[in-house]
Formats: C-alpha cells, structure tokens, sequence
C-alpha cells in the first residue's frame, strides 16, 4: 500500500505568532505519537515566512482519515484555527509511486 503524503499550506496570523507557535506544537506532538505517522514536520518558507507548510507522511490514507481527522488534537486544532489564520488551510495529498 503506498504512504500518502500531504502538504498543508498555512497562513499564520502572525501578530499572534506565539500563540500559534504554540497551538501547532501541541498538535505536531501529538501526531507523532500517533500509530501510522512517520512524519509530521511544520517549516517556515525563508522568501515569505507568512507561509508555513505541514509536511506529513502516513502509513495510508485511511490511517489519516480513521485516525488522525478523527483526533481530539485535531478537533482542537481546527477549532482554534480560524482565530489563528489570516486564510484557510489548504491541503495537498500525494502518494507514493513505488
């Protein structure tokens, strides 16, 4: 079964930078420890730091939808997110060739 990637491209509000620093913390934490997750990594585009990209890597698609979109970590997170974002997160989903 191929891993599915995804890229998650997100536009902090930055006046609140610690805040959602934060928020993402908890959420990247407890998504490493979930069973399937191989990464879960949040960078900073140097040329525009208002854009933040999610790197994640799972076992399969269905892990994801069956066990992460199904967390409390990330109900929270997008209960919180809409207070911490200047616009919507947009999602990216890849899979593996080989």
């Amino acid at each position: 079964m191929p891993y599915l990637y995804l890229k998650a491209e997100i536009h902090p509000d930055l006046s609140k930078r610690t805040e959602v620093e934060a928020a993402y913390r908890e959420l990247i934490a407890a998504s490493l420890a979930e069973p399937g997750c191989h990464l879960y990594d949040l960078v900073i585009n140097e040329e525009d730091p208002s854009v933040w990209y999610m790197f994640e890597k799972w076992e399969s698609r269905e892990v994801w939808e069956t066990g992460h979109m199904a967390s409390a970590h990330v109900a929270k997170i997008q209960q919180l997110e809409p207070g911490l974002t200047v616009a919507p997160t947009v999602l990216n989903f890849y899979v593996s060739v080989l």
